[in-house]
């Protein structure tokens, strides 16, 4: 339909060029005494007309004048009109004589003498510049009434619905504000009417964009608000710094205001006029530090020109990593997931900016050890980032067997062909759970940590581990899961009042993840600095204000209790782990601990047979592999049962 729409403005633009070609030219043959204009053109003036059509079209489409958006043309598509016009004359002054030996010859056709001796040389200059001139003012009037009806469809439309409008303070007035002052003037019916705007930047203070005021800096938020009746207060400066924003959520939640983000100038398509793309308060701008850049440099040396798997490539940690490896230059992406939906729409997103040369999608388990013969068989990955993995605590308390054989058993499948096809390095995502585990999930990514330093000790394949905090955006994590009950109209659930987490968003995890393996030299573990970790209860009350709700009054608050498994407060090392930071002091790094690796791979082969057999049993055995881990469902087991797993 859009592309329907688009011909259809084409097509009519062109059909007012044309009457805007013979409108020039034939008040531009009665401006001037008749005798300038050689008579051979007056005889086939429906012809010239037509041929000088012809010629615009093309000046036209060369200048892209088809494909602007007139309802929001500006001084850009001005100049490129005047420049279709201007090239456009000066083909017609070049080849104006080839034009007469086809129209003379036709006018006699016609029955118009013609004198062979007495050829003309041409329309005069003057004429052609009388002629582009016309062309020129009567193609602008055209394009511009558009955006003059559309101006005055606004104006209308917002007269009729002001009452009913959420009232918007943009804070910031620079090339995003004014883009985004712009857009809300001139889509009405999104019901966001932009008030007054606010910039840190003095020299913009006092003027007006589109009608809307820059009255001042920060300072002056917290009147602007109650003066105005603001409903809403959107940032945006992509720059801001964590003071700024501070200081506005703070003001934000004291007249309980909402507050959204306009990130950057991008967040709105260019060619998508039906409404603004207005994301909601990043809550990860707001966790008491800023976000974290790593070394891209590095990043790039690493995956450039290499074939790349990536297992679990579609879940959130995965498909971001297959984003940034493939902006770095990749030579191939192999994207391995066993979620066929999430291939399928993967693959629609990423086909529209890469060659699908550069990436294939693979669908498998990586508990299937088969199926991943025959991928490293025909691809040959010389980097393995292993993202695949059951992550939520509470759902493999439920399905404890699921995350031994997926977390364990399919990081060993992944590990032991990439050794044994010769690849280059092997990153497994890990978590902070692993850390003095107490649940099933936790104790399995601690046992595929333990393992793959393992196999690092005996191979030249450089194996090594990341340890992610909580991911923010990530599916299933609580952002998400507050945001909704808020929708809902709450309540929002809080399991305990003093539960804390360590928070990170998601492409500062994918960095941590590509720059710790262009670090890594086999056996360590990287942990990116944090900073504090954040009290979940702040995290849901902040999101309820910024939301434009009082928390407890508007939204309520529930505790529900700890999840089975489940612990206040997360750590991110080991007591006995040697912590040092690296040549990037955000990232630090966990050195391979000293292991009697023919032990731990007897206990490993003992988890395995146990996985099939009683639970308890295995429970035991994951036990003796990480002792923190002491499931309650096996403290009661009968001596016998304990005899048996022994």
């Amino acid at each position: 339909m859009r592309k329907s729409t688009r011909l259809l403005m084409v097509l009519l633009l062109a059909a007012f060029d044309f009457a805007a070609i013979a409108a020039s030219i034939l008040i531009s043959f009665q401006l001037l005494v008749i005798d300038a204009v050689p008579s051979i053109y007056e005889w086939n003036v429906y012809s010239y007309i037509l041929v000088t059509f012809v010629v615009f079209v093309l000046c036209n489409l060369i200048f892209s004048c088809y494909t602007s958006i007139w309802k929001n043309a500006g001084m850009n598509e001005a100049v490129r009109q005047f420049l279709s016009v201007t090239i456009f004359g000066g083909i017609l002054f070049v080849t104006d004589r080839y034009l007469f030996l086809f129209l003379g010859p036709l006018g006699a056709l016609r029955g118009a003498p013609v004198n062979p001796n007495r050829i003309p040389r041409g329309m005069p200059i003057n004429q052609l510049l009388i002629i582009c001139l016309l062309l020129f003012l009567f193609c602008m009037a055209i394009r511009m009434s558009m955006r003059m009806l559309r101006a005055f469809r606004n104006r209308v439309v917002t007269a009729v619905t002001k009452k009913g409008m959420r009232r918007i303070l943009v804070f910031g007035c620079g090339e995003a504000g004014s883009y985004l002052i712009t857009k809300l003037k001139n889509n009405p019916g999104d019901g966001l009417l932009p008030i007054v705007s606010l910039d840190i930047n003095e020299s913009l203070w006092g003027r007006k964009i589109n009608g809307v005021p820059c009255i001042g800096g920060n300072d002056k938020l917290s009147e602007a608000i109650v003066c105005h009746e603001i409903d809403e207060v959107i940032v945006a400066i992509p720059s801001a710094t964590r003071d700024i924003l501070q200081f506005v959520v703070d003001t934000c939640k004291k007249h309980r205001c909402a507050m959204r983000r306009f990130g950057t100038i991008n967040d709105v398509a260019l060619d998508d006029l039906s409404g603004t793309s207005i994301k909601s308060i990043n809550l990860e701008d707001l966790l008491h530090r800023d976000s974290i850049t790593l070394n891209r440099d590095a990043m790039e040396a690493f995956i450039k020109d290499k074939t790349v798997l990536v297992t679990g490539g579609c879940g959130s940690i995965g498909s971001e990593i297959c984003r940034q490896v493939l902006s770095q230059g990749c030579k191939k992406l192999l994207v391995f997931d066993i979620d066929e939906n999430g291939l399928f729409h993967f693959n629609n997103e990423i086909k529209e900016t890469y060659d699908e040369e550069k990436y294939i999608t693979l669908m498998g388990s990586v508990r299937d050890r088969v199926r991943l013969e025959e991928i490293f068989d025909e691809y040959h990955p010389q980097v393995v980032f292993h993202a695949a993995a059951h992550k939520h605590v509470p759902m493999m308390e439920i399905n404890p067997r699921e995350a031994i054989k997926n977390n364990v058993f399919g990081t060993i499948n992944v590990a032991q062909v990439t050794l044994s096809h010769g690849a280059e390095k092997f990153i497994l995502i890990s978590t902070d759970k692993a850390v003095n585990p107490t649940n099933i999930m936790g104790a399995s990514k601690r046992i595929a940590e333990k393992a793959i330093q393992m196999f690092d000790n005996m191979s030249d394949t450089d194996f090594a581990a990341v340890r992610f905090g909580n991911v923010l955006g990530s599916n299933g994590s609580v952002v998400p899961f507050f945001r909704e009950q808020i929708e809902r109209g709450g309540p929002v659930t809080v399991t305990d009042p003093k539960m804390m987490r360590y928070f990170m968003t998601i492409p500062e995890a994918v960095q941590l993840v590509l720059e710790a393996g262009a670090m890594a030299q086999g056996g360590e573990i990287f942990v990116l600095d944090m900073g504090k970790p954040v009290r979940i209860l702040d995290l849901a009350r902040d999101l309820i204000t910024l939301s434009g709700y009082e928390p407890d009054v508007d939204i309520k608050i529930e505790f529900t209790g700890l999840r089975p498994g489940e612990k206040l407060f997360e750590e991110i090392s080991l007591k006995d782990e040697e912590v040092s930071k690296t040549e990037n002091n955000k990232i630090y790094v966990m050195q391979p601990k000293e292991y009697d690796y023919f032990e731990l791979a007897n206990q490993i082969k003992r988890l395995e047979e146990a996985v099939v057999e009683d639970i308890c049993c295995m429970f035991e055995k994951v036990h003796s592999l990480v002792p923190t881990f002491n499931h309650h469902m096996c403290k009661d087991a009968e001596p016998e049962e304990e005899e048996k797993c022994q």
